[in-house]
């Protein structure tokens, strides 16, 4: 099976998520998804060192304003690393929040399950490694026909004056028969939260607060 990538002309909203014309397809469900939400942006910080706060879930309250909460919920029987990070196949259950209001309560749960954890490579390159790549699908509850939905983010190494720096690359396409609702319901809900994901990892990584 050849390495999943996205058409070579894939643009991506820059310092912002933004409903794309087009959806975009992901290593699990493919093509013809109704709805994908993206964003992207420069991190100061090396790609390890950005997916590793993207996969310590108990640190989430720490800096994600939009998923505030992480439950691992189950390992795989094979895990190795610590309990709180997130795994192929690991099962856990975000408290989602559309409300950017610190003191809001969650507007809803979402249970995921990692599906796709592993280094981005470049084959014109020997496969070198230039990066990294996490997705998750929902788990139910409802039928997959109904809907569905798969989160794709990258972190992918990129030269920053002789230091290296990340361009995360983040979208989650929705599938099914009401997805066309999910946008109506909740599209600009999940569209800021993307940014607030994006600009709290961002924050995170490169060791800034607000003040700085």
């Amino acid at each position: 099976m050849a390495p999943f990538s996205l058409p070579p002309d894939t643009v991506l909203p820059s310092d912002k998520a933004a409903i794309l014309p087009t959806p975009l397809p992901t290593p699990t469900h493919g093509s013809g998804g109704s709805l994908t939400i993206a964003s992207s942006t420069r991190i100061n910080a090396p790609p390890s060192k950005c997916i590793d706060i993207v996969r310590n879930a108990s640190d989430y309250p720490s800096w994600n304003p939009f998923c505030r909460l992480v439950k691992i919920d189950s390992q795989p029987p094979t895990a190795t690393a610590s309990p709180e990070q997130f795994q192929l196949g690991t099962v856990f259950t975000f408290d989602v929040h559309f409300n950017p209001s610190p003191d809001s309560k969650p507007s809803t749960k979402s249970q995921e399950r990692v599906s796709v954890l592993e280094d981005i490579v470049d084959p014109a390159a020997s496969n070198k490694v230039i990066g990294h790549r996490v997705c998750w699908i929902q788990v139910g509850p409802q039928p997959n026909w109904m809907l569905r939905c798969e989160r794709v983010q990258e972190f992918i190494e990129v030269d920053d004056g002789g230091k290296a720096a990340t361009e995360y690359r983040n979208w989650e396409t929705f599938y099914g028969l009401v997805a066309p609702v999910v946008r109506l319901a909740v599209g600009e809900g999940v569209r800021r939260g993307f940014e607030g994901w994006m600009r709290g990892l961002k924050k995170k990584a490169e060791g800034t607060t607000d003040g700085e």
